[in-house]
């Protein structure tokens, strides 16, 4: 809490400094049309899980996500749900550096002690986000991961993950979001 505060009071002396320095408050960014793709996944969602974990149909279970955006810039996403057997609770933080010209956006989630840091490209014609970034394999070591986000026209979106496994990229999951009924 006092790192809270500390922090509070910084900001609040920055924007003191700088209006004082000038007389006028300074203009604040506001988000741009990269921000409309995060925006889209605010909400409640009811999500199907599919765990490909070996050869024959994959494991399936379900989970909820929800989303909210944090002063237009960032997609603050909680996720919790069941995936192979296991009770599993997620949060990810997501959004778009215009000075790197692409998205950014981390992951951790209660299976283990890693974080994932993610780069992103979103293709606007195919309605798809690419995120690439290291994780743990399945023998901990870290590997390349690929999230690949499908919007479609309806307002589900579908999300495959692969897992470099030797040379080859493997599908581990793919997760089918629905909105829910906000109640």
């Amino acid at each position: 809490m006092k790192i809270l505060s500390s922090l509070t009071v910084l900001v609040a002396l920055t924007f003191a400094a700088a209006t004082s320095a000038s007389g006028q408050q300074p203009e604040l960014p506001k988000p741009g049309p990269e921000y409309d793709v995060l925006q889209s996944e605010v909400g409640k969602w009811n999500v199907e899980i599919k765990a490909f974990t070996g050869p024959g149909e994959p494991t399936v279970s379900k989970g909820k996500e929800t989303n909210r955006m944090l002063g237009g810039f960032w997609l603050l996403s909680d996720f919790h749900g069941k995936m192979m057997g296991l009770d599993f609770k997620g949060h990810g933080v997501y959004g778009y550096d215009p000075e790197q010209k692409q998205y950014v956006g981390t992951w951790r989630d209660s299976l283990g002690p890693h974080k994932m840091e993610m780069t992103g490209s979103y293709d606007k014609a195919s309605q798809t986000m690419t995120w690439e970034g290291m994780g743990p394999g399945s023998d901990g070591k870290p590997v390349k991961h690929i999230l690949t986000t499908k919007y479609n026209d309806d307002g589900t979106r579908v999300l495959t993950m692969q897992m470099q496994a030797g040379d080859a990229m493997v599908k581990i999951f793919e997760m089918n979001y629905s909105k829910a009924e906000d109640r």
